[in-house]
């Protein structure tokens, strides 16, 4: 396989993969809001915060209401993560390689850059927000489940399941950093159990934590599901370990299988107040070494 094309095929998916993931941040936020509409502690500077998009959002904006932050996070070209942004740069990826794909992606691909394009967001009526948001999560999983029910096991599946792990391995982590470093002295609600119900919703872990623990939603078991679960797909244990399988699939991987990357190796620190941050930067940085030594920098 050219390296061009495994660049097309991993670029592809960490895009695809970033719209959804954003997409879910801002469809809790609009369901915690529409929840609690008198409580001003609910606001959507997070957001901002969890992309570490701070800099850029306040050179044009100077307030984070849902009008700014929506389209900063919809279609401001200067945001290169912003939903327009990702679908654009999908496109441009997917041009060289889509006889590789099947049809039924190439098509699903196509449903999302017009929903995501053909009308912008401030032109959607309030009450249609929220589905309107939904359907981008919707059509985002089409789109990987026409790769995974359709492309033959080969190289070109395992670069686009790298990228989709690596994206959301990185997104997961930045979720779970922000909120254990954010405080709050204004919410009215009880926000020590809502903020970790919010990060559950993103994630779709609801249901599964759940079945894990059968207490309240709290900051500990939260954290350690989704950093150490070894079943729920969306975890961080699990998403390593897919990326692993991935580069243990590919080529030349002798040099990163020989790293100090490992799935079970980042997860020897006790996950206590003092260190969980650290767990989390050994975490981003080992999802950016893929990347580095598979593609080149």
């Amino acid at each position: 396989m050219l390296s061009r094309s495994a660049k097309h095929l991993y670029w592809l998916a960490r895009y695809v993969e970033r719209a959804e993931n954003i997409a879910r941040m801002i469809d809790v936020n609009l369901e915690l809001i529409l929840d609690f509409p008198d409580d001003h502690s609910l606001n959507w500077k997070p957001l901002i915060d969890t992309l570490d998009l701070n800099d850029s959002f306040e050179s044009k904006y100077k307030n984070y209401n849902e009008s700014n932050v929506l389209n900063f996070l919809f279609e401001d070209k200067r945001n290169l993560s912003s939903l327009n942004n990702c679908l654009e740069m999908s496109k441009y990826n997917i041009e060289t390689i889509k006889d590789d794909l099947p049809k039924t992606a190439n098509i699903s691909l196509n449903h999302l850059y017009d929903h995501i394009l053909g009308q912008k967001i401030s032109k959607v009526h309030k009450r249609r927000r929220l589905q309107h948001i939904t359907n981008i999560v919707s059509m985002t999983q089409n789109f990987f489940g026409a790769i995974n029910d359709n492309l033959s096991r080969g190289y070109e599946f395992e670069f686009i399941r790298l990228g989709r792990f690596v994206e959301r391995t990185d997104m997961i982590s930045r979720i779970i950093d922000c909120l254990c470093i954010s405080k709050s002295s204004k919410q009215t609600h009880d926000f020590s159990t809502m903020e970790w119900i919010s990060m559950l919703s993103t994630l779709s872990a609801q249901d599964a934590f759940r079945k894990e623990s059968k207490g309240e939603a709290n900051r500990g078991e939260v954290i350690t599901f989704l950093l150490k679960n070894d079943s729920f797909p969306r975890s961080v244990f699990r998403s390593l370990i897919t990326i692993e399988a991935c580069l243990k699939n590919l080529p030349k991987n002798s040099k990163l299988l020989n790293s100090e990357f490992s799935s079970r190796s980042l997860f020897d620190l006790s996950l206590s107040p003092n260190n969980i941050n650290l767990t989390l930067g050994c975490i981003l940085d080992a999802i950016a070494t893929p990347s580095t030594v598979v593609l080149g920098p």
